[in-house]
């Protein structure tokens, strides 16, 4: 996948955005008003190509992930996730604001607490709905089993560059993240 000018402009709003001292909100804003549409969006994001969706070691096929920016201030990255596997938990230490333009991630989620952490509360995440979560904020998202789901998920931060925790879903241990153990703690739905 390429980026469509519609995203150029998304991400060239969004650096504009990291510039002020308000990026949070300013890139929420942004999210609000691409994401009024939710179809005209889809129409304009084209879908990943069979061999742009990668198989993991252990046969998961989680959807396909382009990267549109990463810098050491700001990513933003188109996210296909397909019906089928339950995602681990995990967190990203730093701001996340999720957009979805076509069909619903499941959303789970996690907090610290005196004792470690505990499950909270779950929320389907629907196309045209906007999300933002905090630094802290731990969760996992999946598919309905009938459709996938289409997002833009922007980070305050170099998501692929920064110390991250993943959970094991059965016990809650908490782990560095590495692509090898996201792909050991991802569970068939």
């Amino acid at each position: 996948m390429e980026n469509t000018p519609v995203l150029e402009q998304f991400v060239k709003r969004c650096k504009q955005a990291v510039a002020s001292d308000r990026a949070r909100e300013d890139i929420t804003t942004v999210m609000h008003a691409l994401f009024e549409d939710p179809a005209t969006l889809a129409a304009t994001i084209p879908r990943f190509r069979e061999d742009e969706v990668a198989t993991s070691p252990r046969g998961f096929r989680l959807g396909g992930e382009h990267i549109c920016h990463r810098s050491p201030e700001l990513t933003v990255m188109v996210l296909d996730t397909l019906p089928g596997v339950v995602q681990p938990p995990h967190d990203h230490n730093m701001i996340a604001m999720i957009g979805v333009f076509e069909g619903c991630e499941q959303q789970r989620f996690w907090a610290r607490t005196a004792d470690g952490i505990t499950a909270t509360t779950g929320r389907l995440l629907e196309a045209g709905e906007v999300m933002v979560l905090g630094e802290q904020a731990i969760h996992a998202i999946s598919a309905p089993d009938h459709a996938p789901a289409r997002a833009i998920h922007v980070y305050l931060g170099d998501i692929n560059n920064v110390e991250r925790s993943i959970l094991d879903p059965d016990t809650l241990d908490e782990h560095p993240m590495t692509s090898e153990r996201y792909d050991e703690f991802c569970r068939p739905a």
